[in-house]
């Protein structure tokens, strides 16, 4: 038995040469341990230098379809629909993550081989169902770009997830931070509340406020600063520039479908607060509500004692067993009309235009602030309507929106 190392073609060409004439040696003979020797570093020979590379993404899959007698429709439950599947078997169509997790989870097929070399593939998320998120939604926004929203959405989740910092946000632990509190409506759909929340954290990141939050500033007094500004006529603009100078961002974001909430606050990961509102109610008297709201439960601590450091307000709910919600409803409504005040004027009895007027003087308000703390404690919303500012704050914000 004559062998040499295989290191060259040509020795490797003699060596399968060779390998050819033995093919049937018995084991145990010279010829059958010169065939085992041969083979092992013909083996090694090839690894190096005539490496198999892997099979493609369709091969995998065709492969496992032939290897379990699968038709294209079995492959609907893992891609989504028999148009998709026909797509993607013939190569028109990309693998979404989606359809990957699905694939890898259900049959077995290695992620490294269905994730193309210019893909990240995180391993949370599994038990999100990405399609659930109000995709459409986001692309009408022109939030995210770039991506197919039919087979694509947890692409475009992730896409927003990143924009917002919040990259691990679809991990169990992020999942359980949302508050539920007795003022988050039970009909709000929980992907378009997570979806909202994003996109709010995502606007956030793009706004540099000129000072750094000092949480020191906050007290009953800082409301009154804000409030006061409801008398100019682009008040809502001049309270979100005091804001940014005190290192608060405030963000308007309107409301997804199947979500009922007037206004957030939230911290984000570099300790910002931040505050949202949805303009759900596009009205001067709600505005100037919901950011005396959340703007109490900034100063009165709550959003840093509960976990997630997010609460969210369905401020149509006004019933509520809640004690920091009661707490932030009591220093908003004293904060915009001090009680003193409040109680001995006319205008909460009478309703009439001219005390309505008087009081909002008085307290150094917008008028419509007055006229909507009037229907609301009379449960009346057939009164002093033309007065509460109706459709003169989302035109402030999105003035070339219509």
């Amino acid at each position: 038995m004559n062998i040499r190392p295989v290191n060259t073609e040509l020795a490797y060409d003699e060596a399968i040469e060779r390998i050819e004439l033995l093919w049937g040696a018995e084991s145990d003979t010279l010829e059958g341990d010169e065939l085992d020797v041969l083979l092992t570093l013909v083996s090694v020979y090839e690894k190096e230098n005539h490496p198999v590379p892997p099979p493609s993404p369709i091969e995998a899959i065709s492969f496992v379809m032939e290897q379990r007698d699968m038709k294209q429709t079995d492959l609907v439950p893992y891609i989504g629909s028999p148009s998709k599947v026909s797509e993607i078997l013939s190569g028109k169509r990309n693998l979404s993550l989606s359809m990957i997790r699905s694939l890898h989870a259900h049959l077995n097929i290695p992620a490294e081989i269905l994730i193309s070399d210019d893909m990240k593939f995180p391993i949370d998320g599994e038990a999100v169902n990405w399609d659930s998120f109000p995709i459409a939604e986001i692309g009408d926004r022109g939030w995210v770009t770039g991506f197919d929203p039919l087979t694509q959405a947890e692409e475009i989740m992730r896409d927003l997830a990143s924009q917002a910092c919040a990259d691990s946000y679809f991990t169990d632990k992020m999942h359980a931070c949302l508050r539920q509190g007795a003022r988050r409506n039970k009909k709000d759909d929980s992907y378009a509340i997570n979806a909202w929340i994003l996109g709010v954290l995502a606007q956030a990141e793009k706004i540099k406020c000129e000072e750094k939050f000092d949480p020191d500033i906050l007290d009953r007094d800082f409301i009154r600063e804000v409030v006061n500004l409801s008398v100019l006529t682009d008040g809502p603009l001049k309270a979100k520039e005091f804001l940014y100078k005190k290192g608060i961002k405030l963000i308007i974001i309107p409301h997804f479908k199947r979500t009922y909430l007037d206004g957030a606050v939230l911290i984000n990961t570099k300790g910002e607060p931040i505050i949202a509102i949805s303009l759900r109610y596009d009205r001067l008297d709600n505005f100037w509500f919901t950011l005396s709201h959340e703007l109490s439960h900034l100063i009165l601590g709550h959003v840093y004692s509960v976990d997630g450091q997010c609460i969210i307000d369905d401020l149509d709910l006004k019933e509520t067993q809640d004690k920091i919600e009661n707490e932030a409803d009591v220093l908003a409504m004293e904060s915009l009309i001090p009680s003193k005040l409040w109680n001995i004027h006319p205008a909460r009895n009478t309703a009439k235009i001219g005390d309505v007027l008087d009081l909002s003087l008085k307290a150094g308000i917008s008028m419509s602030i007055v006229a909507g703390r009037i229907r609301y404690e009379r449960s009346d919303y057939r009164i002093l309507w033309p007065y509460i500012g109706k459709g003169m704050v989302r035109e402030l914000f999105f003035p070339n929106s219509n």
